[in-house]
């Protein structure tokens, strides 16, 4: 079959790699064809068109984003929602035969690409998934990036239109998918599936410890939970802030070292100079990144109250792949928590709970590696052969043979696989399904 993707994240340099690039492998080694469309939102405004082909055989088409520089940041996103969405049908119509593709693959929100939904509808393009990550806009407004009122009622109004657009909707937890169902209309003949998030999950390589200690300036005795990842609201760092204030007060050499960059970095970068147990280092390598938990003892989760949907935190991933067992504080209710318990893989602790998060993180500190747990989890949830399945059984999915202007090719023979989780399943189980 023939996959268009549409992908705001496509890195392709030496070392990188990310959850759209992962799966897009795996529907080349599989033995499909993959085009991305890569409207990289982070690139400057008006950044030229690249088109390039990946060792691995998939072809990209890369283009920056669009935007209006008005008075006040309102004026700037909006316009680089629309502007932007514009730009990437625009570039579609030019670099891609529309009509030519089986399957087509975005994410939400889809108001960033709105006029390229609608393109691709138009194009006939039989089978349209649509993978839910984060509730635009409800999660955006919850975490203070979108504003309540007017703002949020249109966004809203706008995204659900687009929904419609798809023929099969992909939620990370089973949790989600009733939380599609509760708050968007979902037709009666589009899929509602399910898939964790996905990643390398290749145990890190062996590292010495009090090596990469050495190196980084850390403690070179103390315990060290470590938080990695984007600095920017919706991570709670309030409360992982306030757990480091717990263990000073108790006298704890238990350390709290946060990587990475974004808009609190100053911050935390600002408090570690003046907080004994605080620690701040720049973004890393993923290689560095990688030995850099290795020389610490648990890994750090937590979102935010109020929050109504929930998520797979993706740097779990990279905690398992060094052997770390999580401390989290999540959402009530979050199927996140049964796959840490299930697995003995962490353990969750109350929101707001500060000496909890503390006293747990330290517990988990002092418990050693847990290698064998989390390859196994790692194994049997966040492979991407899970999301692999789900794509490949949506994209099998019999539907009505669109009419176009131009003769169908013959169809491509299904693959044999189990069929994906249902949403209410457990997660254990939903991550056991293969391709």
């Amino acid at each position: 079959m023939r996959f268009l993707m549409i992908a705001m994240q496509y890195p392709v340099g030496a070392g990188q790699s990310y959850l759209t690039t992962e799966l897009a492998d795996a529907l080349v080694a599989a033995g499909h064809d993959v085009e991305v469309l890569h409207l990289d939102w982070s690139a400057p405004p008006g950044s030229r068109v690249e088109e390039f082909r990946t060792a691995t055989g998939v072809r990209v088409v890369r283009c920056g984003p669009k935007m209006l520089w008005g008075p006040g940041w309102l004026v700037r996103d909006a316009s680089k929602f629309v502007l932007s969405g514009r730009h990437a049908a625009r570039v579609a119509g030019l670099y891609f035969d529309l009509a030519a593709f089986d399957v087509a693959i975005a994410w939400m929100p889809a108001t960033a690409i709105a006029p390229l939904v609608k393109r691709i509808g138009r194009a006939r393009i039989r089978h349209r998934l649509l993978f839910i990550w984060d509730f635009f806009p409800d999660h955006h407004h919850e975490i203070g990036r979108i504003p309540g009122g007017m703002v949020l009622k249109i966004a809203r109004w706008w995204e659900q239109r687009l929904l419609k657009h798809f023929t099969a909707i992909i939620c990370t937890l089973p949790g989600n998918a009733d939380y599609l169902r509760k708050r968007f209309r979902v037709g009666q003949d589009q899929r509602v599936l399910v898939t964790p998030i996905w990643g390398v999950t290749r145990p890190a390589l062996p590292i010495d410890r009090t090596a990469v200690r050495r190196r980084y300036a850390l403690p070179a005795d103390s315990a060290i939970a470590v938080f990695g990842g984007q600095l920017t609201e919706g991570r709670g760092f309030e409360q992982m802030l306030a757990a480091a204030d717990a263990a000073l007060m108790a006298g704890s050499d238990l350390h709290f070292l946060f990587v990475g960059d974004g808009r609190l970095a100053p911050l935390l970068r600002d408090r570690a100079s003046r907080q004994a147990n605080l620690l701040y280092r720049p973004p890393l390598t993923r290689a560095a990144y990688l030995d850099l938990l290795g020389a610490c003892d648990v890994g750090m989760v937590a979102t935010v109250p109020g929050v109504t949907s929930f998520s797979i935190p993706s740097k779990t991933i990279d905690y398992l792949r060094a052997g770390l067992p999580i401390v989290a504080a999540v959402e009530h209710g979050n199927d996140f928590v049964d796959i840490l318990h299930r697995f003995g893989v962490g353990s969750a602790v109350p929101f707001g709970d500060a000496g909890s998060f503390f006293t747990e993180a330290e517990r988990l500190a002092r418990a050693g590696r847990i290698t064998e747990r989390a390859e196994h989890c790692l194994e049997e949830v966040f492979d991407v052969r899970h999301a692999l399945a789900t794509v490949l059984d949506a994209a099998a999915a019999p539907r009505p043979a669109p009419a176009r202007k131009a003769a169908r090719s013959t169809p491509t023979t299904p693959h044999t696989r189990p069929a994906a989780p249902e949403p209410r399943r457990s997660l254990s189980k939903a991550g056991s399904a293969r391709p």
